[in-house]
């Protein structure tokens, strides 16, 4: 099972990281051991000022070697699809087709509001949109568009579709895309061990649970039910944690360290989901599920 692990939006002193920051924190994830960087994709909500993903990614990728770089999840509905297709295009160049295109239809109406863009069509947007996308980077004319892929970049990144357990989304991720992502953040235990098996029973293969809050310094106590997955534990039972995802038969978990309840107290006007990373931290993340335990589960 491989981790991934996101990429901070700001320095430990609030202010944003430059295009250098980004590299230098790139190569950490890289030196550390982790087998992506991924950012998400956030307008307007919590009053938190987010990045554009793909502009964010792009340094991330040219300052590394091998590591994967990835949206989870990109909201489609919010862009211009034409626009988006030559994007992805170029993010499947630049980075010598090290990206990965999670997407998804969004779930949170103050991002919608914030675009002006109508939250409840979302879904059929999402569809229309990726049927277009995929149309153009395969080097299809739709209408007045014909985009003339580049010969190593035609067909695109791989599209990974975030979606929910249940549903004919679920199903499309088999037969049309390159593999389903789930939200760790939203989705408790029972609910990843139904929906993992369904997909698996269709014939999906690549299986990613994204959005996983890590704090390894906060009290461990067992997960509830209805709780969302998260590593907020000690390090033993967030090696635990993992594997049971890895038995279950996911194939990617992305992580997302948030800030202590030490750092929160030192900040208080900072948000949790500020946080920053130096190389210890990043030693001590990768370290929970070491890479020969995770090269052993791969699958």
């Amino acid at each position: 099972m491989k981790l991934g692990i996101n990429m901070p939006f700001v320095r430990a002193d609030g202010d944003v990281l430059t295009a250098k920051d980004i590299m230098a924190r790139a190569r950490m994830i890289e030196d550390a051991g982790f087998d992506g960087i991924w950012i998400g994709d956030a307008i307007g909500r919590m009053r938190l000022t987010r990045p554009d993903p793909l502009m964010w990614l792009l340094p991330a990728a040219a300052a590394t070697e091998h590591i994967e770089v990835g949206t989870a999840i990109f909201q489609v509905p919010l862009r211009n699809p034409v626009d988006l297709a030559v994007r992805l295009m170029t993010m499947h160049a630049q980075t010598g087709h090290r990206f990965v295109a999670g997407v998804g239809a969004g779930s949170t109406l103050e991002d919608f509001e914030a675009a002006m863009v109508d939250f409840e069509s979302r879904f059929k947007v999402l569809s229309d949109s990726l049927k277009l996308i995929r149309r153009l980077l395969d080097g299809e004319k739709v209408g007045a568009t014909d985009l003339n892929p580049w010969p190593s970049a035609k067909g695109g990144p791989p599209i990974l579709v975030g979606a929910w357990a249940s549903g004919r989304w679920l199903k499309r991720c088999v037969d049309e895309f390159d593999g389903w992502i789930a939200s760790g953040g939203r989705t408790n235990v029972p609910t990843l061990r139904e929906g993992i098996k369904r997909y698996r029973d269709m014939g999906g293969k690549r299986a990613v649970v994204a959005t996983v809050l890590v704090d390894l310094t906060a009290e461990s106590t067992p997960m509830k039910d209805d709780e969302g997955f998260n590593l907020r534990c000690d390090p033993a039972e967030a090696n635990a944690r993992l594997s049971m995802l890895a038995e279950m038969g996911f194939t990617d978990v992305l992580l997302y360290r948030v800030r202590s309840a030490k750092e929160q107290e030192s900040e208080p006007n900072r948000s949790r989901y500020e946080a920053d990373y130096v190389p210890e931290q990043l030693a001590a993340i990768r370290a929970i599920f070491p890479a020969e335990r995770a090269a052993a589960t791969a699958g």
